[in-house]
């Protein structure tokens, strides 16, 4: 499906500030709305549902915005009002440790960066939002309009390789799971880890480069024909009873320390990922385990 492309609410109440932004942003194409009442924007069009609208998919608020404001809004964990699809929240803080207050009280906070800021950080780290608004937003679509066979069978067994074999079969075994808009992000979210930091060995420390210089899908591609990466194959096993849903993924990978990524911790709190695996635990499964190497991962699901 052809989707309008996100557009930008910046929640920023200095105006040399706010301009400075939407003049870098606008440059890089992308479309930005300014306001002092986030929900008004978020509830009136953020679903896109007003004809020729593309939705909200980021939201860029300063750590100087009202917090009278904020916490009345849907902005905040505890909030009233629930948008239909999670949005991704980068925090803007003149704070030297690039540390804000926001950042705990923030429904789905992504990133901080700090003010004044670098443009081709800030463009980076938009870019990496919009992105992850996007894979959320085409696998909920899929669960949407796709039917399956699969919630025909008790078992079965899967071999993939890269993103788009990830994302078909997510959407396609996630059709048998309930709370199933919650368990595709976890799903999406293991199957994702296990072809770029299993089979294609790409580093948290990698990754995090080449997502500051928008090179992540083009290394992806890369290793994906390069030996010893392109023979590799995540296998998914499947299995369904009466109590509960099991999923065991495995990749060809050497493993890593899984340990560190079951919570979010202070190495990943001002990253714009490394989150996966802690959201899956907390969202989407009863019961996460890895086996000792880290290739190896049993998710849950009570039922």
């Amino acid at each position: 499906m052809d989707f309008g492309e996100p557009r930008i609410l910046l929640l920023e109440p200095n105006d040399a500030t706010r301009q400075e932004i939407e003049q870098t942003l606008i440059g890089k194409n992308f479309e930005i709305i300014s306001s002092f009442a986030p929900d008004e924007i978020l509830f009136t069009d953020a679903g896109g549902d007003v004809e020729d609208t593309s939705p909200i998919g980021l939201i860029l608020v300063s750590d100087e915005f009202s917090r009278d404001i904020l916490f009345a809004s849907s902005l905040v964990l505890g909030a009233t009002r629930l948008l239909p699809q999670q949005i991704p929240v980068v925090v803007m803080t003149e704070a030297l440790d690039r540390k804000s207050p926001l950042e705990m009280v923030i429904n789905n906070w992504f990133h901080t960066i700090q003010k004044p800021f670098d443009p081709e950080i800030l463009c980076s780290v938009v870019c990496a939002a919009i992105n992850q608004f996007n894979h959320v937003r085409e696998l909920l679509h899929q669960l949407e309009t796709r039917s399956s066979a699969i919630g025909l069978i008790t078992a079965g067994t899967f071999e993939l390789r890269d993103l788009d074999e990830a994302r078909n079969l997510t959407t396609m075994l996630t059709l048998a799971c309930p709370r199933s808009d919650q368990v595709v992000i976890g799903l999406s979210e293991l199957l994702q880890n296990a072809i770029e930091h299993g089979n294609l060995e790409i580093g948290f420390r990698l990754k995090s480069e080449l997502l500051e210089t928008g090179r992540l899908l083009e290394e992806i591609e890369e290793r994906l024909g390069q030996a010893p990466y392109r023979e590799r194959l995540v296998r998914v096993n499947f299995s369904r009873t009466e109590k509960e849903i099991v999923f065991i993924i495995q990749d060809e990978g050497a493993g890593f320390n899984w340990r560190k990524y079951l919570a979010i911790d202070e190495d990943r709190l001002n990253s714009s990922h490394g989150r996966g695996i802690a959201l899956a635990k907390m969202m989407a499964f009863t019961e996460l385990n890895y086996n000792g190497l880290g290739n190896r991962v049993t998710a849950r699901l009570t039922l």
